[in-house]
């Protein structure tokens, strides 16, 4: 049982780490190209309404921004 656990953190370690370049690449992308230049998506848009939607959320979204810190900066 303890090396399925290892396998799913394993597993979702790395599509963590590939979301995260796919997104960088994004943002990277949209400031050298313009608004929609990778699959028609404006990702800093999307990433800012993210951030917004989290911050208007009052507690509940400073637990859940503090949530999502403490997922991508384990190891």
């Amino acid at each position: 049982m303890d090396n399925v656990f290892k396998y799913f953190n394993g597993f979702f370690k790395g599509l963590t780490g590939l979301i995260m370049t796919v997104l960088g690449l994004g943002v990277a992308v949209e400031i050298l190209f313009g608004g929609g230049a990778m699959f028609g998506m404006t990702v800093i848009d999307n990433v800012m309404a993210v951030i917004n939607g989290l911050g208007g959320a009052g507690f509940g979204g400073l637990v859940g921004l503090l949530v999502l810190f403490s997922l991508l900066t384990s190891k």
